[in-house]
């Protein structure tokens, strides 16, 4: 290969947004290497219990937005292809490639208005709810003082996280994902390097929090920087106008349909580590909470393929293209998939014996409990991914579709908590997911985009026949959807 064939790869994989988001995701996934079996082995079972519900509480900043990242980032999108401020709500699907600032310059002052309101909300809501449940587990940890003012740490940056939103979801729909990415990878191995530090100087809890935080608002100013130095700087030049009513009606709508989408799914999943946090015992909660980050960690960096292509996708809407749509969207969904079982079966097979062969202080989640929570976050991402497919229209049915499956999460999640223990959190997602989200979701992106894989696949499965004379619909394309068939043309990069 000569040195003009490696530039061109070199420069390809430093601008792929694919590549890079999995970089971000595979720097992150390094602090399950690293971080945690000195976590593991140098904090105490009910320290490593309050770090994880401190690292559940972190992570649900992202619910606390309220779908709005996604929405703006979409909308931003729409303009990037075109679409006029009137035309945000219900894109006209023009040819039009020619960007429309003006639009754009519209609907980040609206995102400093909206955010600016709810990081003052998050934060209380944080000082008041957060520190109540708080209450009971840092009372079993030996030093409550250092476990509080950590406490107050997250509190404060809270604050901050929630309005660097703004730079991500503008970063995001100017589709600036490659570099986006690359600087976050960065920065979460400056994380995780100091947070080796903390651990191999005996560090505590407090000082895990200020390493971890400390890098989170680094990320943020160089997304700030990031915003203002591309696409020639416009961003620093948009004026912070008043409320813009044409904005706020295209976006809100959307935004709060997607935010209750999300609560409702994962949320109550990562809420159920701080429930059960109330009453069960510290080594159980510590297993559980494991088990919960390990399978977050491998559902987040399966995510890469397809979530990556979302702004490109929303795009590509707007501008009316929609074969070459179908044929972006497919590839990513059937990567993120084998992915997802890749990483999962991985960690299932080796990750007891590194945690015994390290000491560890807290076990690796049982064969049972494994199973259950990789089956119900497989389900999540099937149907997660054709809902974010769908959303792209910017018709928004997360309220409906997540406040069934929501609910049926709770009722059975209640009916076997007493009986199942923590099992009965996977068992509630599984039944809740496989019962109803993934098809429901998957149903409305084939209809909605003329979809049929099952005939896209007939040439290349031998029993598609006796499919199709069972009239087997769309459960046997949920079974098919995620198989790595070769498309007959496929998409690059």
């Amino acid at each position: 290969m000569g040195k003009s064939n490696i530039k061109r790869v070199a420069a390809r994989v430093w601008n792929s947004p694919t590549i890079m988001t999995w970089a971000s995701f595979l720097v992150r996934s390094l602090s399950l290497i690293v971080v945690l079996p000195l976590i593991l082995t140098r904090f105490s079972v009910e320290e490593i219990a309050l770090w994880y519900l401190f690292l559940t509480i972190i992570g649900l900043q992202m619910f606390v937005d309220m779908g709005l990242s996604p929405t703006f980032s979409r909308v931003i999108s729409y303009a990037m292809g075109g679409s006029d401020v009137n035309d945000l709500k219900s894109p006209k699907n023009k040819n039009n490639v020619k960007t429309n600032w003006e639009s754009i310059e519209c609907i980040s002052s609206e995102m400093r208005r909206i955010y600016s309101r709810i990081s003052w909300f998050w934060t209380v809501l944080l000082a008041t709810v957060g520190t109540a449940l708080l209450v009971v587990p840092i009372s079993q940890v030996q030093d409550t003082t250092l476990a509080w003012a950590a406490w107050v740490v997250i509190l404060i940056v809270s604050t901050v996280v929630i309005k660097g939103n703004i730079f991500i979801s503008y970063l995001q729909g100017i589709n600036q994902i490659a570099v986006f990415r690359r600087w976050e990878a960065i920065t979460s191995f400056g994380g995780i390097v100091a947070s080796i530090l903390v651990l191999v100087f005996d560090g505590n809890l407090l000082g895990m929090v200020i390493a971890n935080q400390g890098f989170v608002l680094i990320s943020i100013y160089i997304n700030k920087r990031l915003s203002r130095t591309l696409e020639d700087g416009r961003f620093k030049d948009f004026s912070i106008k008043g409320k813009n009513k044409k904005v706020f009606d295209a976006v809100w709508p959307s935004a709060w349909r997607s935010g209750i989408g999300v609560i409702l799914t994962t949320g109550l999943m990562q809420l159920s580590g701080i429930m059960y946090a109330q009453f069960g015992s510290s080594v159980e909660i510590a297993t559980y909470l494991l088990g919960l980050r390990l399978i977050i960690t491998v559902s987040s960096f399966s995510q890469a393929p397809f979530y990556s292509k979302l702004p490109l996708l929303s795009r590509m809407y707007s501008e009316g293209k929609k074969d070459e749509l179908i044929k972006v969207a497919k590839k990513g969904m059937m990567l993120s998939h084998w992915v997802y079982i890749v990483g999962f079966v991985v960690i299932g097979v080796i990750g007891e014996k590194l945690l015994i062969s390290i000491g560890s202080n807290a076990n690796f989640p049982s064969h049972l409990l494994w199973i259950l929570l990789g089956v119900g976050y497989f389900s999540e991402r099937y149907g997660a991914m054709h809902l974010q497919l769908y959303s792209i229209t910017n018709h928004i049915i997360w309220h409906t579709v997540t406040a069934w499956t929501g609910l049926i999460f709770l009722i059975v999640s209640l009916l076997l908590i007493k009986t199942q223990g923590y099992l009965a959190y996977p068992i509630a997602k599984i039944v809740a997911y496989l019962g109803f989200y993934s098809w429901y979701c998957s149903n409305h992106s084939y209809k909605k985009f003329s979809i049929n894989f099952l005939h896209t696949y007939k040439n290349k499965i031998n029993w598609y026949t006796y499919f199709k004379n069972q009239k087997i619909l769309y459960t046997t394309q949920f079974l098919l959807d995620f198989l790595p068939f070769v498309d007959d043309d496929p998409d690059n990069e």
